[in-house]
């Protein structure tokens, strides 16, 4: 029959010590009935008097024990341990129905965790009557631990169901990545109020590395449950690395993170790259041997092949990397009329017309550089290792640098972000950090056009809000009727957020003439910067007074060792090098090298817009390196100005024919 008191006590001990932890339940309200059931049979053959007339466990106190608390577990080690574990070993008949009830209970799936109501469940002892007699009847039977009784079972069931489905999330969508992602941020202290953010993210990570170890992922994850980690994923820093596990990308992130967290005029102290990101940038350039390609210096005349230069200047020849046997040059015949050079209207020449007309026959070619030309001093730039494999998506190692490190023009960045640049008239303003500057115009009739009053000409408006920009640009374009009169300028800080590269660009434009209005000071915070009075007659901008400390574009100023404002003579004449050996890449820009032309700051040798498609995934890295690994000045650089083919532009050339004829052209870009 076997000892069914020593099996009552047993189990009482096994749930007495259970229920020092945590407990939790298998399967649904339909395992309980079946549970009953494989208790009442899984006694051994000729062992089982439950067809008597009475028996001590067959009773409904025993089944309400059986049915509250046969299926609670712990969760011991990673493993789901049953009330039944152990229970009754040496006893040949209560062995086996334990045994019985544990493997029956190890194949339900947990379920939830234990909570009650009630105080215990079955009763020690029962007595009845009987012939006269007190039969005294033994049952299972056990309390209900205090910290596991509620008034409210379904409430706190409910809570504990929900934190595992959000630390089940949590668990299989925020990858190591994003998490080691944004440990780098806090440690390089890049991230608002960070450290004190840290520790959460220690402790997901740490269960998140203990998730993917279990021997039973779903024990594991009841078993932290309580946990205030299991959480992480609905916290404020777990949005963050949620962003970053989908995919979003890593300023934009830190933005919205920032957004909810930081002040409104919070500064980031440095740039959002983690070693992480560098350490798998490193990795393709190792594996690529493109590490030496990233040493850059300015491009010296002699690096340049014959081939690639479409005019040269005759005592320039000599220096040219295949020397003059290599230079085929066009001579032209064209008679000297012996004419003066006069103060003339230019003759307005396309810049294909003048490629294939004049320039063969040039023997000295002198720009006039201006004012406004300022955007579009450029340098060429090449590799230290001739040998080094290409970074760019054209197959040799040259590119190119615009005057402030810019690649483009205010009217090409305006392009960019979908600003309209083909109206009648335009006034673009142009900064370069995280700063929100607004562009304010007043027509002459005194309506205001600014962010609130867009009035269908203000079309872009950048930096306001996140993502931000070191490129930003506002823009104003009448495409419609342009009133006569005179316009308002002026420039507001609306949120000063950097120090850094402090000061804006005014560009306008009307009639194909583009002029630049600069101002070198940092603009306060609620500052309003008055740029000048501009008139306009017959749609033309007719005349331009710039305000207190706004430099315009009359007065010559010294610029890469030359003087604007007066003719420069050119050394040579190029295509950008994305054009050059008969390629095709992207946009067509003009370079006019200019003799004495030295720019005099370190200057980026690399763009993120240039690198080859399979360095595209680490932008965020090359940014900084291209910031950090600029080229150091040189006295024997090519340097000069550049225009794009893309760009509405013009320059004036005074070219002096090989016979002796000297024209005044300007060139129409």
């Amino acid at each position: 029959m076997g000892d069914y008191q020593q099996f009552v006590t047993d189990v009482t001990t096994r749930l007495s010590r259970m229920a020092k932890g945590e407990l939790y339940v298998a399967g649904d309200s339909l395992d309980r009935d079946s549970l009953w059931l494989t208790f009442l049979e899984s006694f051994p053959a000729g062992t089982n008097p439950r067809f008597r007339e009475r028996s001590e466990y067959d009773c409904s106190t025993c089944r309400g024990f059986i049915k509250n608390f046969g299926n609670v577990v712990e969760i011991h080690d990673g493993q789901v341990r049953t009330v039944w574990s152990g229970v009754s070993a040496a006893d040949p008949v209560f062995s086996v129905v334990a045994g019985a009830l544990d493997a029956f209970v190890g194949t339900l799936p947990l379920s939830g965790v234990f909570r009650s109501t009630e105080a215990q469940y079955g009763a020690k002892t029962t007595r009845t009557l009987r012939d006269g007699q007190v039969e005294v009847w033994h049952h299972l039977h056990g309390q209900v631990a205090e910290r596991h009784r509620t008034e409210d079972v379904g409430a706190a069931r409910g809570t504990f169901d929900a934190t595992v489905q959000v630390f089940q999330r949590g668990l299989t969508e925020l990858t190591r990545q994003a998490l080691d992602t944004v440990v780098d941020l806090i440690d390089d202290n890049a991230l608002y109020r960070g450290e004190e953010h840290g520790r959460a993210v220690a402790e997901f990570r740490s269960l998140q590395n203990g998730w993917t170890q279990a021997a039973d992922a779903r024990a594991f994850v009841f078993a932290n449950a309580m946990n205030p980690a299991a959480r992480f994923r609905n916290t404020v820093i777990g949005t963050l690395v949620q962003d970053l596990s989908a995919g979003v990308d890593l300023e934009q992130a830190v933005r919205s993170f920032e957004a909810k967290v930081a002040p409104q005029n919070y500064q980031r102290p440095t740039a959002l790259i983690t070693p992480a990101m560098v350490k798998a940038a490193m990795k393709t350039i190792d594996e690529l041997g493109l590490e030496e390609s990233l040493q850059r210096r300015f491009a010296r005349l002699s690096d340049v092949s014959v081939t690639n230069v479409l005019w040269v200047d005759n005592d320039t020849q000599s220096r040219m990397k295949d020397g003059i046997e290599g230079l085929l040059m066009q001579a032209a015949t064209t008679r000297s009329s012996g004419a003066r050079l006069r103060d003339a209207k230019p003759e307005e020449v396309p810049v294909l017309t003048f490629m294939k007309d004049i320039l063969p026959g040039a023997a000295s070619i002198d720009l006039w550089v201006a004012n406004s030309h300022e955007p579009h001093f450029v340098s060429l730039t090449t590799g230290r290792h001739p040998d080094a494999p290409r970074l760019f998506t054209w197959d040799n190692d040259f590119a190119w640098s615009y005057n402030g490190n810019l690649t483009d023009s205010i009217k090409e960045k305006v392009k960019r972000a979908g600003g309209n640049v083909t109206g009648k008239l335009r006034v673009s303003l142009s900064w370069f950090n995280h700063d929100d500057l607004d562009l304010h115009v007043y027509e002459p009739d005194g309506t205001h056009i600014w962010y609130q009053e867009k009035r269908n000409k203000l079309d872009v408006d950048m930096n306001a809000s996140g993502p931000y920009s070191r490129e930003p640009v506002e823009n104003v374009t009448w495409t419609g009727k342009v009133p006569d009169g005179e316009y308002r300028i002026a420039v507001n800080q609306f949120n000063k957020r950097e120090s850094a590269r402090a000061g804006f660009v005014i560009e306008t434009e009307s009639n194909g003439k583009i002029e630049h209005y600069s101002y070198e000071r940092a603009v306060s915070q609620k500052e309003t910067v008055e740029v000048g009075r501009m008139t306009v007659a017959g749609e033309v901008i007719t005349d331009f007074r710039p305000g207190k400390d706004m430099q315009a574009g009359s007065a010559g100023k010294d610029l890469w060792g030359i003087t604007t404002e007066q003719f420069v003579p050119v050394s040579t004449l190029m295509y950008s090098p994305n054009y050059f050996d008969d390629s095709e890449v992207g946009n067509r820009h003009y370079f006019f090298m200019l003799k004495g032309c030295v720019n005099d700051q370190p200057t980026r040798g690399i763009y993120n817009e240039f690198l080859r498609r399979d360095l595209q995934p680490h932008r965020k890295v090359f940014e900084v390196l291209g910031d950090r690994t600029k080229c150091e000045p040189s006295d024997d650089q090519l340097s000069g100005l550049g225009f794009s083919s893309t760009v509405r532009s013009s320059v004036v050339a005074k070219v002096t024919m090989s016979g002796g004829r000297r024209r005044l052209i300007s060139i129409q870009f």
